[in-house]
């Protein structure tokens, strides 16, 4: 959805659209007459929040240590401090392993909550995204397969602090051919679990953050938990992509000014800056029709990738316009943005 050459167009969040027209199903008569079974449908957020804070209690990061913490790679290299990495959990290498612990964390829901279990016909855990029963009726945690590491898990966390769903980081030792390093722990296809959707995350109450203060939005939680440990007066909401969860995050810094920090890849990837031109440009139309006066700025650094490698090699931070923003980049990615921005009739004003 990245790639715009050939595309058919664009959807609402801003993904380009492919018509695969030769593509095609053989019916098979026997097949047809299978009525597919239900969807399984999310367990309530408390449930999601007491089974995840559960697992990483039995399985937190800090025991496999070597793998996850320590070294170049590790937690800690990272940015995080001691305190910050007992929020991670980790899954074992082995299937039989995360096996093992889906049981016991199907026990537990079944003592907590014996009521949402009645009213069910899976067990009770299989709601929560990660979990599903193989056809023996078995309780699994994640997929069958043996992995050389275990498995970093990152909470993303709701506006309550509740950890609504789960990202898992795979260790490079195990990264197949084309495979990304970080998933939604959730198993909806071909393991029938329940699906994640691919909610944002805060590293904030904004019960707690009166209208008007400042905001910084940045893709990914590790990233955000690290600028927070790195600077503890940030307040940073994070999404799973540049191209995941606009609405969601527009809705959220509604009331705040917003620094936008995302990966200055966009300098180099068309499809990156087309995303985040889609993000600003939604975030200033909903400030102009609610009336607000609300601003939006950029965030930019030099060498690093990421906000939080920036921030933890003192890399000076620079906020600047929107207007700005564009003079710092070219070629066909400043072009896909113009674009963007004339596709949704946004111009930047002098002040932005």
């Amino acid at each position: 959805m990245r790639v715009s050459n050939g595309s058919k167009g664009t959807s609402r969040n801003g993904g380009n659209i492919f018509h695969h027209n030769r593509l095609f199903l053989v019916a098979n008569p026997r097949t047809n007459r299978k009525q597919a079974p239900p969807p399984i449908e999310i367990a309530p957020i408390e449930i999601r929040n007491a089974v995840y804070e559960e697992l990483i209690r039995r399985s937190p990061a800090l025991e496999y240590y070597s793998q996850l913490i320590d070294g170049p790679n590790g937690l800690l290299s990272r940015g995080l401090g001691e305190q910050e990495i007992q929020k991670y959990g980790a899954l074992p290498r082995t299937h039989k392993e995360r096996a093992s612990l889906a049981r016991t964390l199907n026990k537990f829901v079944t003592v907590r909550f014996p009521e949402y279990v009645a009213r069910n016909s899976h067990d009770g855990v299989v709601g929560v995204p990660g979990f599903w029963q193989d056809e023996t009726g078995n309780v699994q945690l994640w997929n069958p397969r043996d992995y050389n590491m275990s498995l970093l898990v990152i909470p993303y966390r709701d506006d309550q602090g509740r950890i609504q769903a789960c990202q898992l980081r795979l260790h490079r030792n195990d990264l197949r051919t084309g495979e990304k390093k970080y998933r939604w722990l959730a198993c909806p296809f071909p393991f029938r679990g329940a699906s994640s959707g691919a909610p944002i995350h805060f590293t904030f109450k904004p019960v707690d953050l009166p209208p008007g203060k400042t905001v910084i939005i940045t893709e990914g939680t590790l990233k955000a938990d690290v600028l927070v440990s790195l600077r503890p007066k940030a307040r940073v909401i994070a999404t799973s992509g540049v191209g995941c969860s606009h609405a969601e995050i527009i809705e959220a810094v509604r009331d705040y000014n917003a620094l936008i920090a995302f990966d200055a890849d966009y300098k180099t990837n068309p499809a990156v800056a087309r995303q985040l031109a889609r993000l600003i440009a939604s975030r200033e139309q909903d400030i102009a029709a609610r009336n607000l006066r609300t601003s939006t700025r950029i965030v930019t650094w030099q060498t690093y990738k990421g906000i939080d490698d920036a921030v933890l090699a003192h890399v000076p931070l620079e906020t600047i316009s929107i207007l700005q923003w564009t003079l710092t980049f070219e070629g066909r990615p400043l072009q896909d943005v113009r674009e963007v921005w004339e596709e949704i009739g946004y111009t930047p004003s002098t002040a932005s």
